[in-house]
C-alpha cells in the first residue's frame, strides 16, 4: 500500500449533515477497498484564491490515507461525481508503507487530534530510511 493525500474543497453552504455525508461517503468508500484512513481533517471554510463555479469561498478537507492505486481512482471518481464538491487534488507522499509505520502515523494522528492542532505530522526521517530499506530487498514487485 502507498500513502496518499487527497485535499478537496467543499461548497461553503452546505449543511453539517451534508459534510457528515461526504465524509461518510469517503469513509465508507476507502474501507470497501481495503484502504486505511490516517486522518480526515475538517480545514474549515477559507477564501480561495479564484473563483469556482462562481464560489469566492469553500470549505476545506484534509483525507490522508493508504491505499492501492485503484482505491485512489475510486476516490476521485466520487469527489468528482459529487456536485457539492468544488476542487480535488491527490498527491502520492509515499511508497510501500510498512504497517508499524502506518500505525506510527496513525497513533501521531490521533494525540495531534486530541492536542492542539500544529503542523501535519511527519514520520520522522529514521522511519523512511527504515521503510526504504525495507522495500528494497523484496524483490519480483515492478513499479
Amino acid at each position: 500500500m502507498k500513502r496518499y493525500e487527497t485535499i478537496f474543497i467543499s461548497h461553503p453552504d452546505l449543511s453539517e449533515e451534508d459534510h457528515a455525508e461526504i465524509e461518510r461517503k469517503l469513509r465508507s468508500t476507502i474501507a470497501s477497498l481495503k484502504g486505511e484512513i490516517i486522518k480526515l481533517e475538517d480545514w474549515g471554510a477559507k477564501k480561495l484564491g479564484y473563483e469556482i463555479r462562481k464560489n469566492s469561498r469553500g470549505r476545506y478537507y484534509l483525507l490522508d490515507y493508504l491505499a492501492a492505486p485503484a482505491l485512489v481512482r475510486e476516490v476521485e471518481r466520487n469527489l468528482r461525481l459529487n456536485d457539492q464538491v468544488l476542487k480535488f487534488q491527490t498527491v502520492k507522499v509515499s511508497d510501500r508503507v510498512s504497517p508499524e509505520v502506518a500505525r506510527n502515523w496513525k497513533e501521531a494522528a490521533q494525540a495531534e487530534k486530541g492536542g492542539a492542532a500544529s503542523e501535519r505530522p511527519s514520520p520522522p526521517e529514521e522511519q523512511m530510511k527504515q521503510e526504504q530499506e525495507k522495500a528494497e530487498p523484496e524483490g519480483g514487485e515492478g513499479k
